[in-house]
């Protein structure tokens, strides 16, 4: 039998809005993080209209290359016609059935940058390298929206009350194709995570941000696990939940009992814990971080670890965790204010 994974979402939710939104800083956006250990590329794929020009759509890419030879970046901004959003320069999506396929295609140039470079600053503009993508992605779970999650026993925080959206939903997922890296050509099979979201981005809308940790990993028979914790710079908990998806493919909300922070800058060896608990089962895992990526967020989402101000960085990783004899590449994004800390994280005090 064939299982739902609208989770009983509309399909007009995976479209896009069409016409220019009247609220102030409105963005919409698209994410694919991708991963094959047999290559050991890593993608992290994102398409959003400008908070505060609807009308332009921005591709930012960032790719983890294989072995110990750095990462590649690129952004753009385009005036894509409506016929071929979500879309942008050189990177696009297109959705064949909703909650189920899709197609990611990405056709210019990105900026390669060292592992040493990336610690040591921002990256700099420079020699270029060609870079063409063409996958085709399986939504492999039912989706989970951050919002029906929050207003159940095991959530925590609201939706509506973020600052970088007002709607959100994700899905674990398969991906395979070809990517050119310069001269090379490589097979891509892989796993990962996608998100969707919708509503007013930055402009003091909705609760300052403190930090973020989001986690998933889909597994070889089909289960899987996911999870986000958002907080300000406080530590209150803004928003919270979690999910499992079993054998059957059944989706089950889940409680977070851990989620880390991003409190110190490592390559790879970092090892993190995974603890979620839900009606009838509870998992406790930790993993080791193989591949890494860091992002200085508030300078313009560039390559890098410019630590001046708050020093808040965007780390990305991928590594390898098992569960119940499987083992899966987990994707992982933390971001927190280095120079800055928040507290412990804590639930909202009524």
């Amino acid at each position: 039998m064939l299982v739902d994974l609208s989770s009983g979402h509309d399909d007009s939710r995976e479209s896009l809005v069409a016409e220019r939104p009247t609220v102030p800083f409105w963005s919409e956006n698209l994410l694919f993080a991708l991963y094959d250990p047999d290559t050991d590329l890593g993608f992290w794929l994102h398409l959003g209209t400008e908070p505060t020009q609807w009308n332009l759509w921005e591709d930012r890419v960032f790719v983890m290359l294989p072995g110990n030879e750095g990462v590649m970046s690129m952004t753009g901004h385009h005036q894509t016609v409506p016929e071929c959003r979500p879309a942008a320069s050189c990177l696009a999506f297109e959705c064949l059935e909703p909650f189920r396929r899709w197609h990611v295609t990405f056709d210019g140039f990105g900026r390669p940058t060292t592992n040493q470079e990336m610690a040591q600053g921002r990256c700099q503009m420079g020699l270029r390298e060609r870079l063409i993508i063409d996958f085709d992605v399986e939504c492999a779970t039912p989706v989970w929206d951050a919002h029906d999650a929050a207003g159940l026993d095991t959530g925590k925080g609201a939706m509506r009350a973020q600052g970088w959206a007002k709607e959100h939903y994700e899905q674990l997922v398969r991906a395979s194709g070809s990517v050119v890296v310069g001269e090379r050509e490589f097979h891509f099979n892989g796993t990962g995570w996608r998100d969707h979201s919708r509503g007013p981005r930055g402009g003091g809308t909705g609760a300052p941000w403190g930090g973020h940790v989001i986690q998933g990993c889909l597994f070889p028979s089909g289960k899987g696990f996911g999870f986000s914790r958002y907080w300000t710079p406080t530590g209150e908990i803004s928003l919270e939940g979690g999910y499992v998806v079993d054998a059957d493919g059944v989706l089950h909300h889940a409680e977070v009992m851990a989620a880390p922070r991003l409190k110190t800058l490592q390559m790879s060896d970092e090892t993190l814990p995974v603890a979620l608990r839900w009606e009838g089962g509870e998992l406790a895992l930790s993993w080791q971080t193989t591949r890494s990526l860091w992002i200085a967020m508030r300078k313009g989402f560039v390559v890098g670890t410019d630590l001046s101000d708050e020093g808040v960085v965007y780390a990305l990783n991928f590594g390898p965790v098992s569960w119940d004899g499987e083992t899966g590449w987990l994707y992982s994004e933390r971001s927190d204010a280095l120079n800055a800390l928040a507290p412990d994280v804590h639930p909202a005090r009524g």
